[in-house]
């Protein structure tokens, strides 16, 4: 009997607390129809981060570049077969 009394206790906090954060979200809606949805800060913001997103993917290796890593890549990747299998 003890451990469905147990229970029983559980279950009405957690009842109480269901309540409890349906009462808060509750007001928190209706902060964000009083705002009017999103803030003007938030969406500012939000652009920044867009920007500056676009600008650190626009970087791009040229061709010349691209050849020039491939060319030193190549031969330190040589470089360490051939101490691999010096060992």
């Amino acid at each position: 009997m003890a451990k469905s009394s147990r229970l029983g206790q559980v279950l009405s906090a957690l009842r109480q607390e269901q309540g409890f954060l349906e009462a808060q979200l509750g007001k928190v809606r209706d902060a964000i129809g009083a705002l009017g949805g999103v803030g003007k800060e938030y969406q500012r913001l939000r652009r920044t981060r867009q920007v500056k997103t676009v600008a650190r993917n626009a970087r791009k290796m040229t061709t010349a570049q691209k050849k020039a890593v491939s060319a030193r890549m190549k031969k330190y990747w040589a470089a360490r077969r051939k101490a691999k299998a010096g060992k």
